[in-house]
């Protein structure tokens, strides 16, 4: 599945709601900061930048959109032109599809363990992460106005395919600004989180998703392959 878990991992640093601004937290009271706020979010939308940067490629290749979450039922990546694409997510698969192409690939997931009111991550707290990933409180002058968390795998599965997980956490809201996933090979994904709506109502062409009758799914997956700009 390679970058699925990243990707889910993301989404569930997402869900999270704004929590009066407090004096420096230590490790222990940001985590259940976090995790306390995360949980009373539904429904979240979101402008995002993706800059995903290959070890192989100099140039790295820099994407916009709008991320929608639904609680545990999906999570909706709609990409802005340039770029023809739509990522939708659910528990047991994950649809990439080109609007412009009449395209469309699908990836199955299968049966998630640990599943709760969300999924794939979706909602997972920190203190629920930990048991996959040393966490770590740090500094960083890349995002002002942040505390940053530096989560560095600890089971086998994790090791083998990523070096670490970076968070950028709000200090006045508890909301992530940053999150960057370094992958084993040197590859890295940074997601840029724009403002958070949280618990409003999404738009009817998010919440009834479905590809248009005609566009056959393939069953290869070409998202978390090398693309060349």
């Amino acid at each position: 599945m390679k970058l699925t878990c990243y990707l889910s991992t993301c989404l569930a640093l997402c869900l999270a709601s704004p929590l009066p601004a407090q004096s420096s937290p230590d490790l222990k009271e940001l985590v259940e900061r976090f995790d306390a706020a995360q949980a009373k979010v539904d429904t979240l939308q979101a402008p995002f930048t993706l800059t995903i940067r290959r070890a192989m490629l100099k140039t790295p290749t820099v994407t916009k959109g709008t991320l929608y979450l639904r609680g545990s039922e999906f999570a909706h990546f709609s990409f802005s032109a340039p770029e023809d694409l739509v990522l939708h997510l659910t528990p047991k698969a994950l649809i990439s599809y080109s609007p412009g192409a009449k395209e469309a690939e699908l990836l199955k997931i299968g049966i998630i363990k640990n599943h709760n009111r969300k999924f794939l991550g979706l909602g997972q707290k920190l203190s629920f992460l930990g048991e996959y990933f040393q966490l770590g409180l740090g500094q960083s002058k890349d995002v002002a106005g942040t505390y940053f968390l530096m989560l560095t795998p600890r089971t086998l599965g994790m090791k083998k395919r990523m070096q670490s997980l970076y968070i950028w956490v709000d200090r006045d809201s508890n909301l992530p600004r940053q999150i960057q996933w370094v992958e084993r090979s040197g590859d890295s994904w940074l997601l840029e989180l724009g403002h958070l709506q949280v618990n409003q109502p999404l738009p009817p062409s998010v919440i009834n998703f479905k590809l248009p009758g005609g566009v056959a799914l393939k069953s290869q997956f070409s998202f978390f392959a090398t693309r060349k700009k």
